[in-house]
């Protein structure tokens, strides 16, 4: 009965210190009813699943991202904030494939559209090369207002029949403090699954800046 019941029944119990799996389980008055009830049934329904964080706060040669990318999810997103290098550079990114290491092949394809504040295009195609420069290869500065921000669609990373895409959407200050916006394609002439993912400059290293991976539902 409701009188049984102490007052610390819950606040009383060890806490559970993460997100409930699917199948744990709640207590629910049903019109006075009393029923259990599975959390898949009454958790939120967010499109963005947040898989991992990393937070650069000194000097990096390059930020690998090697787990959680499989085929729990057939689209992924990586955020870029504030990503600074210690020196102009271009921003790129390699993939790891089954083999393990960074795929280093001619095998990256891209166009990219992009202006700058001061009112010019900003626009670069490669049709096979071993790396990808996102931001339609300007340099990013390096002073202390510059940097990069944005993010990166990966699709259907883990199946074996097509070459694989992924999108980009970048804003930047460049090397000559110009702001630039650019969205970015790109095509992998590969149809090993990806594994993961390294971002790094062209001839910098990351000084600072946040990597976030999301599954996207």
């Amino acid at each position: 009965t409701a009188a049984k019941f102490n007052a610390d029944v819950i606040s009383g119990q060890t806490a559970l210190a993460s997100e409930p799996a699917d199948t744990d389980e709640f207590l629910v008055s049903d019109a006075g009813v009393l029923k259990r009830i599975d959390y898949s049934l009454i958790k939120g329904g967010g499109t963005h699943v947040l898989l991992s964080t990393t937070n650069v706060t000194s000097g990096v040669s390059e930020v690998d991202i090697t787990s959680n990318i499989d085929s729990t999810y057939k689209n992924y997103m990586v955020t870029f904030t504030n990503i600074h290098p210690a020196n102009d550079a271009d921003f790129r990114m390699r993939i790891f494939s089954s083999a393990g290491s960074p795929y280093t092949a001619n095998v990256y394809v891209w166009g990219s559209k992009g202006r700058i504040s001061s009112g010019n295009d900003r626009n670069s195609a490669n049709t096979g090369t071993s790396y990808f420069s996102m931001a339609g290869e300007d340099n990013i500065g390096n002073a202390n207002i510059e940097s990069l921000s944005g993010y990166m669609i990966l699709h259907n990373p883990s199946e074996t029949t097509f070459g694989k895409l992924a999108q980009t959407d970048i804003v930047c200050l460049n090397s000559g403090q110009n702001m630039l916006r650019s969205m970015d394609g790109l095509f992998i002439d590969n149809t090993a699954a990806i594994t993961g993912l390294r971002f790094y400059f062209g001839s910098s290293n990351i000084d600072s800046g946040i990597f976030k991976l999301y599954g996207i539902n």
